[in-house]
């Protein structure tokens, strides 16, 4: 079962490399931008961001949160975004937006990861590391995954490839295919989300003692 899962995932790549490289410079792009973003805010701003991180880092170590709560969460966020770039690629003028998404998902990355490192230095870069890099590791590529997919389904509509004779049963088999896919990735999300429910939690409450705002 899982060679064949990674056979499938395998030939989608080899099959979508022009748009995998691309959408991958997308995300590069936006996490770029939301560093660079963190470096134009103000004392002020850090200062306000600083204060509210904290906060968090408190509030996540004194509180006993319940991991199904994060992972609820953490299904609502992802699942959202898979539709989003699910139904772009099945109404084709959304094409572009698929771009859009993954630059905007891959800011918020940026910025995120930017931020800590920039409030906590060494410290920032090892809180990233275990807090953020294991589910953006799982995550990400999926994410831009289910976006090639709907730019490969999207282009098959509009050169005609899906139609077989004027009928529609091509058309059902690459709706089949394109879904089918998506699904797979959203399986793997979902091994993402219950890594950042489960384990993240704790490895925040283990390295949290040690930084200093």
């Amino acid at each position: 079962m899982i060679r064949q899962l990674q056979s499938v995932i395998r030939e989608h790549i080899a099959a979508n490399r022009a748009s995998f490289l691309f959408l991958l410079m997308t995300f590069v792009l936006g996490v770029s931008a939301g560093a660079f973003t963190v470096n134009g805010l103000s004392t002020m701003q850090r200062d306000e961001l600083s204060n509210y991180f904290q906060g968090f880092l408190q509030l996540f170590v004194n509180q006993n949160f319940k991991s199904s709560e994060l992972l609820s969460m953490g299904l609502i966020e992802n699942i959202k975004i898979a539709a989003l770039l699910w139904v772009l690629g099945v109404t084709i003028i959304g094409l572009p937006f698929i771009y859009l998404v993954i630059g905007v998902r891959g800011f918020i990355t940026g910025f995120t990861s930017g931020f800590i490192i920039n409030a906590l230095g060494m410290q920032g870069l090892l809180f990233s590391a275990a807090a953020l890099l294991p589910r953006e590791i799982i995550i990400i590529p999926c994410l831009i995954g289910i976006g090639v997919n709907g730019i490969s389904f999207s282009k098959k509509i509009t050169k005609g490839k899906v139609l077989q004779d004027g009928k529609k049963t091509g058309l059902k088999a690459a709706f089949l295919t394109y879904c089918l896919i998506t699904l797979l990735f959203c399986c793997i999300i979902l091994a993402g989300i219950i890594f950042d429910a489960y384990i993240t939690p704790v490895l925040i409450r283990i390295i949290t003692p040690a930084i200093s705002l």
